[in-house]
């Protein structure tokens, strides 16, 4: 065999692997995302959908509520991503974040992008609740395929290192198309 036709062959291989390597890839892809498709939501549990938006005059009203405990509120859809407010009384110092799982399998969502993009570090303490604020969106699912999700806060102790969760909120929500 002429070197000539061995570049070719070896070419040739080299693109049926490169194809085989994008159909496979697509069909994990799917595969992944279909566990969140159809999940039946339990009847015996009440959730809400999160409102889509609020208009600024409703988040600053936001703002201005006073709790007496830990508290989530999840704002958005799978289109355009979660807003996340989160009221914590700061007496330790440390960082507050969400973690979120899907209730039927009890699969933690998006766990990295969740976690980093609503993580919220304590540095000055107060006797009062604060509000904090993040935002991302939840990879797993697709737009109106719903199922229920728990949405737990954490916190994270500077000195200690000691994680602990502070509260938690279900929902109903879908996923991010890619």
């Amino acid at each position: 065999m002429n070197i000539t036709k061995r570049i070719i062959f070896v070419l040739l291989i080299l693109i049926g692997l490169f194809i085989g390597w994008i159909i496979f890839g697509f069909f994990a892809e799917n595969y992944e995302e279909s566990k969140f498709y159809n999940i039946e939501i339990p009847e015996k549990l009440n959730f809400e959908k999160p409102i889509e938006f609020l208009t600024n005059r409703q988040i600053d009203s936001l703002k201005r509520i006073k709790v007496s405990s830990e508290k989530i509120v999840v704002i958005g859809d799978g289109y355009s991503g979660y807003d996340f407010y989160m009221w914590h009384k700061p007496t330790e110092k440390g960082e507050i974040y969400i973690k979120a799982f899907e209730l039927t399998q009890n699969v933690q969502l998006s766990e990295w992008k969740l976690s980093n993009r609503t993580r919220n570090k304590i540095t000055e303490l107060n006797n009062e609740y604060k509000i904090y604020e993040g935002r991302t969106v939840i990879d797993e699912g697709t737009f109106e395929n719903f199922y229920p999700t728990r949405f737990e806060l954490w916190f994270k102790s500077d000195s200690s290192g000691i994680e602990k969760k502070l509260t938690e909120k279900k929902y109903v929500i879908d996923g991010w198309d890619r």
